[in-house]
């Protein structure tokens, strides 16, 4: 009788949580094959990230990057970040990850091209969140106002 009542509850059990399983969507980049409405959908948790969280000024000076289009980072070159503008939490020293690397971390929609390296001045008003879409512990930080090209220290191809 007790071995029947614990098969069918671990079958409740797990049944319960094939149907409340997120799928795919939650756990892989933006990128690859998962359709415009999964990208939609993460970009609307992105904004919701972005309306929730107040921006604060930095404390320090802080270097971080940004993965992007070479026509992109050629364009930002000229004219600078516009506001609410993805960048990395941090900016590790040393090359540039793989293409395929950045973007499954970062959650980017596209592979990126080139690797910007951005200045930001202490007290600038900075977002700190995670990347959504990306993998765990990687974050990225976007600003309510736009950066001058002048904050645009290097631009890196990437592999």
């Amino acid at each position: 009788m007790t071995n029947r009542l614990v098969a069918r509850t671990l079958v409740a059990a797990l049944t319960g949580l094939i149907a409340l399983h997120p799928g795919p969507v939650d756990a892989a980049s933006a990128g690859k094959a998962f359709g415009k409405a999964a990208t939609a959908r993460l970009w609307k948790i992105d904004r919701q990230n972005h309306a929730k969280t107040p921006a604060k000024p930095l404390a320090k000076p802080r270097t971080v990057h940004r993965y992007t289009s070479a026509a992109n980072a050629k364009r930002e070159a000229r004219h600078g970040l516009a506001p609410n503008t993805h960048m990395t939490a941090r900016a590790p020293r040393g090359r540039p990850p793989a293409a395929a690397t950045a973007q499954h971390r970062y959650g980017l929609p596209r592979t990126p091209q080139v690797r910007e390296t951005i200045r930001i001045e202490k007290g600038f008003p900075v977002r700190h969140n995670r990347a959504v879409g990306g993998a765990r512990s990687y974050g990225e930080l976007t600003s309510p106002k736009p950066l001058p090209p002048s904050a645009i220290l290097k631009i890196t191809p990437v592999r």
